[in-house]
């Protein structure tokens, strides 16, 4: 099973919520407040009382929103930090890393609960990376080793704030991959929690407010860049742009690693090495495709060592993706799935019942689709190495779990001439946001300058500002093959129709009533898309959210 880490909420402002927390002059070196440094230690904090109040609604609503995060993030190599609630006045939130814990105060939950729980996710999220990306070992070093000349070099060395900008868009780009949206207060929660914490504006020896907020800013523009590569890289996943979403994967993974996240580079990878199969050595549908129509070989004569290198490449990432959580079913399944695509039917077999059903048990009701899928691929196996009555039995088991890919497989391996999944009805082509097309967008090609990314040697991320606030463009351009992939975007309050008057709100019956059924559904960890022709529809708790135009074309350039 895939899982696509594609949660489509607004883009906003990321802060460094880190600019406003205090610490507790008596906690050791290395605990890390949210602080670009730490504030003065004045003897002044005060201590109300040290009982933690986990046993509260206000813990429950944290910890629930702490475990989405982890989960995300995927990285179980590491004991996971206990988070504790407490009646304490000083920091906002820290990690004490001599207990693994982070402490959570209730002053700043009171502050920040005006503002809902991307708040609280984002100063969780900002001290998670700080323990995903062991940013003690430094200050820890230092201590332990000053009287050596690398200990007072390092001293010397001012990274803390390089560290906290980190936290701050690092620790967004977590919030957004676990379905909360992008912060858009942060001036305003800074401000209240100087407010409630007694700050002036200037304190000796420190940043000013207004210089936290500006750092903010900068943190805020670092991690809206990555959001709007890893949203592209989506897109093009989406739509069967694989070797191009594989490029804007990898480019994310210099910056930040989970372990969907590995799995999915690794989706993208095997999908792009079987576009490069004869359409005879893919009469099945493969499960690393899931819900997708996946409409033949697009060969292009490349030779058979590229393929055998895209899906040993893939198996590299979803090793990586093993190993930050052993019991993640998906990448088993998919890394078995890429050593049938290599005809490795001993390897397949292995990591196919051995490693991914084990694991996909342990969690069945988690792991439901996953589950289905090792059905459908143990029957490709056994039908590929000539045990067609076991392989018929195995599809047809996985039917009664409603896995349409097992309909398929059964209709070919029964030679049936039905064997197609049910296709979708034709869309207005050129479909129009705020009276624009993306015919009009071609006839000027006009991008935004500062928004530019260049991924690799031949892939060019583009972007064009919003047009009339209600939609915005990306573009992707390919040198070698000389193409345009282009996506245009409604705002989240566009209030226009599509072609066939459906709306934002609009219920997924009503799209289904004037659409009919689509090319594919792929699941997404907040909803579903909806895959027509030139179109796509993101589905959350069967209501439309976001709709986005398409189109590839070749150009000269």
């Amino acid at each position: 099973m895939i899982y696509f880490l594609c949660s489509y909420r607004k883009v906003c402002m990321w802060i460094i919520l880190s600019t406003i927390i205090l610490r507790f002059p008596l906690l050791s070196a290395q605990n890390r407040s949210f602080g670009t440094l730490p504030l003065i230690q004045n003897g002044k904090l005060i201590v109300k009382q040290e009982g933690n109040l986990n046993h509260t609604a206000e813990f429950s609503r944290l910890i629930h929103i702490y475990n989405n995060l982890v989960s995300a993030r995927g990285d179980m190599r590491y004991k996971v930090p206990t988070l504790l609630l407490k009646d304490v006045e000083g920091f906002v939130a820290f990690i004490d890393y001599s207990s693994n814990e982070i402490i959570f105060e209730k002053k700043a939950y009171d502050v920040c609960d005006k503002y809902g729980d991307d708040a609280f996710a984002f100063l969780l999220g900002h001290e998670l990376t700080h323990y995903y990306e062991k940013h003690a070992w430094r200050s820890s070093f230092t201590r332990e080793n000053s009287d050596l000349e690398i200990g007072k070099e390092l001293r010397g060395i001012d990274d803390q704030i390089v560290n906290e900008t980190e936290a701050d868009y690092l620790g967004g780009l977590l919030c957004y991959t676990a379905g909360y949206g992008l912060f858009d207060n942060g001036a305003d929660v800074i401000s209240d929690l100087y407010k409630a914490y007694g700050l002036e504006e200037l304190i000796p020896g420190y940043p000013s407010l207004t210089d936290r907020i500006e750092l903010s800013k900068r943190s805020a523009e670092k991690l809206k860049s990555l959001v709007d590569v890893f949203d592209m890289a989506n897109y093009l996943l989406v739509i069967g742009r694989y070797e191009e979403a594989f490029s804007y994967f990898d480019y994310i993974l210099n910056y930040y690693q989970s372990r969907e996240l590995y799995n999915n580079v690794g989706v993208a990878a095997v999908l792009s090495a079987m576009e490069l199969f004869d359409e005879s050595e893919l009469t099945f549908k493969y499960v690393t495709t899931l819900d997708t129509e996946f409409n033949g070989s697009k060969s292009i004569g490349d030779s058979n060592e590229k393929k055998i290198q895209l899906l040993q490449q893939a198996i590299l990432h979803f090793n990586a993706s093993i190993t930050l959580d052993p019991e993640y079913a998906p990448a088993y399944l998919n890394k078995a799935n890429a050593y049938a695509l290599l005809q490795d039917w001993e390897k397949a077999t292995f990591y196919l019942l051995q490693e991914a059903l084990p694991a996909a048990q342990k969690s069945p009701q988690k792991f439901a689709k996953t589950l289905s899928d090792i059905i459908v691929l143990e029957g490709i196996i056994l039908a590929k190495t000539n045990k067609i009555e076991e392989a018929k039995s195995k599809f047809e088991e996985a039917i009664k779990l409603e896995n349409e890919i097992a309909k398929y497989n059964l209709a070919v391996l029964n030679k049936s001439a039905n064997s197609t999944l049910e296709e979708s009805t034709s869309t207005i082509k050129f479909e129009e946001i705020s009276g624009t097309s993306l015919n009009d967008f071609y006839d000027e090609l006009i991008v935004d300058d500062k928004k530019v990314i260049q991924l690799d040697d031949q892939i060019t991320f583009f972007q064009q500002n919003p047009v009339h606030g209600n939609c915005r463009i990306f573009l992707s351009k390919h040198n070698d093959k000389k193409s345009y992939t282009t996506f245009m975007f409604t705002a989240d309050a566009y209030d226009g129709l599509t072609g066939k008057n459906i709306k934002l709100g609009d219920s997924l019956k009503t799209l289904e009533s004037k659409y009919g059924k689509p090319k594919n559904i792929l699941e997404t960890t907040i909803g579903q898309y909806w895959h027509y022709d030139q179109i796509v529809f993101l589905i959350e708790k069967n209501i439309v959210k976001k709709w986005f135009n398409y189109d590839t074309r070749i150009l000269n350039f």
